[in-house]
């Protein structure tokens, strides 16, 4: 199973534009969106989609309700209460957040097969013992406060792998 992971668009509708054209010639099955969306008029371009979209907020999604009630039925929300959201998808547990330290503690337990996070806007991948641990990028492609690499990851399941995917 092919899953798009996404994390800090910022409103950045034109390479969200981009980035839903990557994920339908890949596609994907389902999307993980780890966080900063921003504005509820954002999350329209995922509806177009047509698959689910497993997402968490992030230390900017101001409007919860416009977003929710702009997003459909295909987009599963952790509550605000709760930090992470965890799905089974694909056969593997994976486990997404916003910021980076609760991915790395989240890792550390062992139990999930591939662990998400956003926030820093700083792309990476390592494994923790059998978890693979990942940062997509921003979608905005701000990185550092200044215009870097525009970026999302298609995870593939069956591999427990992720690959880069430049947004240009």
């Amino acid at each position: 199973m092919k899953i798009a992971v996404l994390s800090d668009i910022h409103d950045h509708i034109w390479n969200l534009e981009k980035a839903t054209k990557i994920i339908k010639k890949e596609k994907c099955s389902a999307i993980i969106f780890c966080g900063d969306m921003c504005a509820p008029f954002t999350v329209r371009l995922f509806v177009d989609l047509k698959v689910p979209v497993y997402a968490v907020w992030g230390n900017v999604d101001e409007d919860h309700w416009g977003i929710v009630k702009q997003a459909g039925e295909l987009f599963i929300c952790a509550p605000l209460y709760q930090e992470f959201n965890e799905q089974e998808l694909g056969g593997k547990k994976i486990a997404f957040c916003h910021y980076p330290k609760l991915g790395e503690l989240l890792a550390e337990t062992k139990y999930y097969d591939a662990v998400f996070h956003g926030h820093t806007h700083r792309t990476y991948q390592k494994k923790v013992g059998k978890t693979l641990l990942a940062n997509p990028g921003a979608v905005c492609g701000i990185v550092n406060g200044k215009t870097g690499l525009a970026s999302l990851m298609i995870y593939d399941s069956g591999r427990n792998a992720a690959s880069l995917v430049g947004i240009k």
